[in-house]
């Protein structure tokens, strides 16, 4: 995925885990349902399937602000899709920042 940002600062959240093979299903109609309509100050979004590791997903979106990611994990489709990880699999890392801040993204890669 690119995405293209101007030269504000932006915020990311990153959340990635494990579902298990029975509820995946469950799990990716919860996403569809929470991000049915994506709002302004979401740059972009993207729920990803680990080609390697069978029932691992990674959830990334970007906002415009600080004050918009604050905005949404306060909101209900936030909830609901931060408690489809934890009800149907369990979460390994969940990561905010600006996008400036490498060491965050350095971490996410592993290194």
């Amino acid at each position: 995925m690119i995405v293209l940002v101007d030269s504000k600062i932006n915020f990311f959240l990153i959340i990635s885990g494990q579902i298990s093979q029975s509820k995946k299903k469950e799990f990716e109609q919860t996403f569809r349902l929470a991000f049915s309509v994506k709002t302004e100050n979401c740059l972009a979004y993207n729920l990803s399937a680990d080609m390697n590791k069978d029932g691992y997903y990674y959830f990334f979106s970007l906002w415009t602000s600080e004050e918009a990611l604050k905005k949404f994990m306060e909101s209900t489709d936030y909830e609901l899709m931060n408690g489809a990880f934890h009800a149907l699999g369990h979460v390994d890392q969940f990561l905010t920042g600006n996008i400036t801040d490498t060491k965050n993204l350095i971490k996410l890669n592993g290194a």
